[in-house]
């Protein structure tokens, strides 16, 4: 092979070797176009530049005034929401609640105020009736909102000629946060919903097409900075008391607060370019601050060496563009995208040898091993899971940590298996066993017991029925509980209030008052028979260990309902509670029967919550959600 051939071969075979070649031929155009075009900026450029600053003050003053229409266009249909019930305060607060949660970040609460009656009123005594913040009750006055005034300076009064319109309030300091208020009467035009943003969250978020730019909105009147994106909230002077700049002037010459003004100009440090919102309603001005070095960054340049320039640059990247796109990119981006494929579970996709001896040739054969050792490792997983364990497949050697992990998850598996199916295969016996005889032995033992008690004085025979009955008692709810965990769940929609007297018909109550505050219809999405066994542990636990009084209650929650009960007993020991708290009972911390583990089982299985207050007497709180199901239907408000 002559020496000319093996060159060849070497810069065939090696990428970085083109690239450099092609890059310093690129660097050597450049850097003589370069030597000839070094001039300085001139007046035209910088005019240029001075308008692209005000372009992005107008955009980013533009982009606030949609954001500002759009937010009371989002209010003023909030408004004539059908959960925005004045007259109905949960529901009404839990719309508000949840289209908070969904809103952007710049808005922080919502509040549902009555109308004023009387005029004119300046949205100060109004009384909130529902809110997001625990304001409900105080007058308006308590959120500090300033309707501000009008052009004419008289004060705005807070009145609306119909439901459609809007109401702006001014910007006011509100806990350390510049806000500002909109307001739309409800549908029964008795009520006004208010909602309060911080626009400075927006601000923050602005995307600045120049490097070290600052966004900064000023009052339409003061002119003072009421946003800024890298300052905190205060009312202040724009550059401080003893400086003046152009925006200021022109803000504090126009005659009508709401007039557009535009312009920009350069200062020591800065360009600054500002333009007013574009909203009807609003007076801001938005000012962007670019530093010189960056806003006039591109002005070094004569228009016609900057064409040669453009030229000679343009030509250079044309050539190593088009090399890099019709070379290495193009066969890189195919097998990029055979990779996601693999990356996304495809493992159809073929990756092709074409024969080359670069680093793209490398890059295809590893990815096919790659493959290759992905679909082995699928196979193995595929059988591990169906517990084919003698599989063909499995005896196939996978190299590295994976390998190991994939050959102990095998046999940790199998062995887990086969320990749980004997587990069981116990536990069935034992249970089908110790059920009949334990059954069976407290028959005849309570047979025997009842003759003795005839035939015997004392209270010795009745201690042995008592102590029966409770194991016969526990081993039927021992059964129950075991049917109740072994069936499938059937979510149906459960009549709470019907349920909950029916259970309390079933249990005597001998002296004891039971009181309930139980809404007329209250629907449940839950597996009724496993939310019946699970309730009628409290309720006779109640009624058993109360001095005399039993209370029942439902209470609303966002996915469902609550089912609290409670008595001035003695309340639950500490053990017990302890006990179901850690899952498991001990020699030292156990329960006196399975009533409150039938209890906690079933509010597990119906995926609600439990617990427990000892303070006076025992309150046990049941949480149950909304279970979901192919029919299901909206049960819940």
């Amino acid at each position: 092979m002559g020496g000319g051939q093996r060159l060849r071969e070497q810069v065939r075979s090696r990428y970085a070797v083109k690239f450099l070649a092609v890059s310093l031929l690129i660097t050597a155009v450049i850097v003589a176009g370069g030597t000839v075009i070094a001039y300085q900026v001139s007046d035209r450029v910088t005019e240029e530049q001075l308008q692209s600053v005000e372009a992005s003050a107008e955009l980013e003053a533009e982009s606030l005034a949609r954001w500002f229409e759009g937010e009371q266009d989002s209010i003023r249909l909030l408004s004539a929401h059908d959960g925005v019930v004045p007259s109905n305060r949960t529901v009404t607060n839990g719309t508000l609640t949840r289209q908070l949660a969904q809103a952007p970040d710049e808005l922080v609460s919502l509040h549902v105020v009555e109308r004023a009656t009387e005029q004119p009123s300046n949205g100060t005594t109004e009384r909130i009736v529902s809110s997001t913040e625990p304001v409900e009750g105080e007058a308006l006055a308590a959120t500090g909102i300033d309707w501000g005034q009008d052009a004419d300076g008289e004060e705005v009064l807070f009145q609306f000629n119909d439901t459609e319109e809007v109401l702006v309030s001014w910007v006011y300091l509100d806990e350390g946060d510049m806000s500002v208020a909109i307001a739309s009467p409800t549908r029964d035009g008795n009520h006004v919903l208010i909602g309060e943003y911080h626009p400075s969250t927006r601000v923050a978020g602005t995307a600045d097409a120049f490097e070290g730019a600052n966004t900064v909105v000023l009052g339409g009147v003061s002119g003072y900075v009421m946003f800024e994106k890298d300052s905190p909230n205060e009312f202040r002077p724009y550059k401080g008391d003893s400086t003046v700049t152009e925006v200021e002037s022109r803000i504090d010459s126009r005659a009508d607060q709401f007039a557009p003004i535009n312009g920009s100009n350069l200062g020591e440090t800065e360009v600054r370019g500002y333009h007013s919102v574009p909203s009807d309603g609003v007076n801001w001005v938005v000012v962007k601050e670019v530093p010189r070095s960056s806003a006039l960054a591109v002005t070094s340049q004569v228009q016609s060496n900057l064409v040669r320039l453009i030229a000679l640059v343009f030509v250079g990247l044309l050539l190593l563009g088009g090399m890099i796109h019709y070379g290495p990119i193009r066969s890189i981006r195919r097998l990029s995208k055979r990779a996601d494929a693999i990356a996304s579970g495809d493992l159809t996709v073929e990756i092709s040898d074409d024969g080359r001896v670069d680093e793209v040739g490398q890059l295809q054969r590893s990815l096919h091993k790659t493959k290759s050792y992905i679909e082995t490792i699928t196979q193995q997983a595929e059988k591990i899971a169906r517990r084919e364990f003698d599989d063909e497949s499995l005896d196939e050697d996978i190299p590295g940590p994976v390998g190991e992990a994939m050959v102990a998850m095998r046999d940790d598996l199998e062995q887990f298996i086969t320990e749980r199916e004997r587990r069981e295969q116990r536990l069935e016996v034992f249970n089908r066993v110790l059920r009949h005889n334990l059954r069976n032995r407290l028959d005849v033992i309570n047979s025997h017991t009842e003759q003795l008690a005839e035939q015997t004085d004392g209270d010795h025979a009745e201690a042995i029925l008592s102590e029966t009955d409770r194991l016969a008692e526990i081993s039927t709810r021992a059964r129950r509980i075991d049917r109740l965990m072994t069936r499938d769940r059937d979510p149906s929609a459960v009549d709470l209030t019907t349920l909950l007297h029916d259970l309390l018909d079933d249990v005597e109550s001998d002296g004891i008052v039971v009181e309930t505050d139980v809404p007329s219809a209250v629907t449940l999405r839950t597996d009724s028979e496993t939310l019946r066994t699970a309730l009628v542990s409290p309720l006779e636990n109640a009624i058993k260990y109360a001095d005399s009084l039993v209370t029942v209650s439902v209470e609303s929650t966002p996915d469902g309902y609550s089912i609290v009960v409670s008595d001035d007993g003695p309340g639950i020991p500490a053990n017990e509670v302890d006990s179901l708290a850690a899952g498991t009972e001990t020699d030292l911390r156990h329960s006196r029967g399975l009533g409150l583990w039938q209890l906690k089982w079933g509010v597990n299985a119906l995926d609600g919550e439990l617990s427990f207050e000892n303070e006076t007497g025992t309150t046990v709180r049941i949480r149950l959600p909304n279970l979901a199901g192919s029919d299901q239907e909206d049960e819940h408000p």
